[in-house]
């Protein structure tokens, strides 16, 4: 963990807290986990905000979750990276933020703007406790252009551009076994790109994201297994 201040957002980020939790911001604890996506070749460390005057340093992977990480509640979460500015003095660049949830287990998908993590952060929070995201479920997201519709076990859901979903599936190819179909949509037709039998296991669950090669345009599926 480093400390350094940066007066004018770390204000701002624990009086939100303060405001939000007024009898006890600035003793609970949460468990945040981080995912970040597209990948990139050289995956660099960022750094969240945790308090006044303190950032952590933090892993982002995107082939799996990181470690947890235990930290104070704050309304705000904010993950960048510390510098300087003109002057010499201490200044936090914001790569991007969201509202925290209310849940003491979170997870918080970065989902990137461009080629780098200085082009920014989409981050989008889940609640990361077993009763809201645990075994047997996988989440879904949309990062196209256009929408996506599956059936993965009997379950089916549509994407638009930017949303996603979690769904429970049930095996429908056997024990612990569901097939899963995929389809995106051109102009009013639906056109199959993706069909395979998937396990269920009940101490795992999954992470799909739909998203475009950026060298290549084609559509890509990029899956994550996370075991529990």
């Amino acid at each position: 963990m480093h400390f350094r201040i940066f007066p004018s957002i770390l204000i701002l980020a624990c009086a939100a807290a303060t405001a939000a939790h007024p009898c006890h911001a600035q003793s609970e604890s949460v468990t945040l986990r981080f995912v970040s996506f597209p990948r990139i070749a050289d995956p660099q460390s960022v750094e969240l905000l945790v308090g006044e005057g303190k950032i952590l340093k933090i892993e982002i992977p995107s082939n799996e979750l990181s470690a947890p990480y235990q930290v104070k509640r704050l309304a705000i979460w904010a993950v960048g990276k510390s510098g300087e500015d003109k002057e010499g003095k201490p200044k936090f660049n914001v790569y991007g933020k969201a509202k925290a949830l209310s849940s003491s287990k979170q997870l918080l998908l970065l989902v990137r703007k461009g080629a780098t993590d200085a082009d920014g952060f989409r981050i989008i929070p889940f609640d990361n406790r077993a009763t809201q995201f645990g075994s047997r479920k996988f989440l879904f997201l949309n990062a196209t252009r256009i929408d996506i519709a599956g059936e993965v076990g009997a379950q089916k859901f549509t994407l638009k551009p930017g949303r996603h979903t979690i769904i429970r599936p049930v095996a429908d190819q056997g024990k612990n076994l569901c097939h899963a179909t995929f389809f995106y949509r051109k102009e009013k037709a639906w056109k199959s790109f993706f069909s395979s039998n998937w396990p269920l296991r009940d101490n795992a669950r999954g992470l799909i994201f739909f998203y475009h090669d950026p060298r290549t345009s084609r559509l890509k599926i990029h899956s994550i297994r996370d075991f529990l």
